[in-house]
This record gives C-alpha cells, sequence and structure tokens, in this order.
C-alpha cells in the first residue's frame, strides 16, 4: 500500500514538473518570436522615421491564429501581443520594453 502512494505521488510531481516546463516552453517562444517582430518594427522605424501602419507594412501578412499580433498605441508606442487561450494575451509594450500577462 505504501509503495502504491509513493508511484502515485511520484507520477503527481512529474506531471506537475512536466506541465510547468511546457508552460516555461511556450511562454520563450511567445517572446522569441515577439522580439523577432519587434526587431522589424524598429528597423523600420529607424529607416521610415515613423512607426509601420500596420503588418503588412513589414511585408508580414496579418495573423488569424494567436499572433503575433501588432497595434499603434500612439505616434512613438506600440505594442505586440499574442492570444492565448479564450480570454488571457502576452503583451510586449514599446514604452516599457517588457512583456506582460494579461487577463
Amino acid at each position: 500500500m505504501k509503495k502504491i502512494l509513493v508511484i502515485i505521488l511520484f507520477v503527481i510531481v512529474i506531471s506537475v514538473s512536466f506541465l510547468y516546463l511546457m508552460i516555461y516552453i511556450e511562454n520563450n517562444r511567445y517572446e522569441e518570436e515577439g522580439y523577432s517582430l519587434v526587431k522589424q518594427i524598429e528597423t523600420y522605424r529607424e529607416k521610415e522615421n515613423k512607426l509601420p501602419d500596420n503588418l503588412n507594412s513589414l511585408g508580414i501578412e496579418e495573423p488569424i491564429d494567436e499572433g503575433p499580433y501588432y497595434e499603434i498605441i500612439d505616434s512613438i508606442n506600440y505594442k505586440v501581443y499574442f492570444f492565448i487561450g479564450f480570454d488571457n494575451s502576452k503583451v510586449y509594450y514599446s514604452k516599457t520594453k517588457k512583456w506582460k500577462d494579461e487577463p
């Protein structure tokens, strides 16, 4: 009986660890893909002295899935974001240069 409980506990610990690892890997993938887009936006800004109007201005087709999406906030700030699940987003704000998880 004690042996079965140890095995069950071990399986639970391994499963939870695996789940957290997958979430970590997925978050890193979003950020890496997002930073690639941020670099393209910043390169465009340096060359044109303005923000691109949309992703098409960068030669990128608008996504129809989780993203990345791009939105101008004002003349100097923008955000890059991904839709994660039904109500969550991972958002990069150019003003802070940081990613934020938002509901």
